[in-house]
């Protein structure tokens, strides 16, 4: 049995991300992302079982990366204000200096083949929810549904994020995004 070198899983997962973010997920074969990554197509038998294990994996690993890098950002002692900041901030940040991962995510998220394994690695955000929970309990958002929640935060941050290139202030943009989302969550 072959060992597995962790220097050859990453270039895998790094091939993969790129092939599916340049050709979709159809056209990123196994051979073609063996070739990107410079190794055989055995090889990747290695670390996975197929195609669609690997994908699976490696969005998980990406989803959890992103909810990590939010999560991180927050505690329960915030102000109602400074959590919206937070997690708009946070997403905006991850999805700037992040864009493979942040894009392939998006690419996995949208996609309806894979919408089952999307929702049930919802968890990775957990804590997030948990904490926007709690600010319920105590009357400081406002008791909307998490996935309205998570459409009315996460999605409109995403647009200004893939965006940015056009806006004349990016930064006024963000912080006018913040101001309206606050305004929207918080009594």
């Amino acid at each position: 049995m072959r060992t597995r070198d962790l220097d050859k899983q990453q270039r895998i997962k790094e091939a993969m991300i790129a092939l599916i973010l340049q050709e979709g997920m159809n056209g990123a074969s196994v051979a073609k992302i063996a070739k990107r990554a410079g190794v055989s197509p055995a090889t990747i038998y290695v670390y996975y079982k197929n195609k669609e294990d690997m994908l699976e994996e490696v969005f998980n690993e990406c989803t959890r990366e992103s909810y990590s890098y939010i999560s991180q950002r927050v505690y329960p002692q915030m102000s109602g204000k400074d959590l919206i900041d937070t997690l708009i901030r946070g997403i905006y940040i991850f999805a700037s200096q992040r864009k493979e991962v942040f894009s392939f995510v998006e690419q996995c998220s949208a996609c309806p083949a894979f919408a089952e394994s999307v929702h049930s690695h919802m968890e990775c955000c957990i804590d997030v929810f948990d904490l926007i929970h709690e600010y319920q309990r105590k009357g400081i958002i406002r008791s909307f549904s998490d996935i309205n929640i998570a459409g009315i935060l996460f999605s409109p941050v995403k647009f200004l994020a893939v965006n940015k290139t056009s806006c004349a202030d990016p930064e006024k943009e963000l912080a006018e995004l913040i101001t309206m989302m606050q305004n929207l969550l918080l009594y």
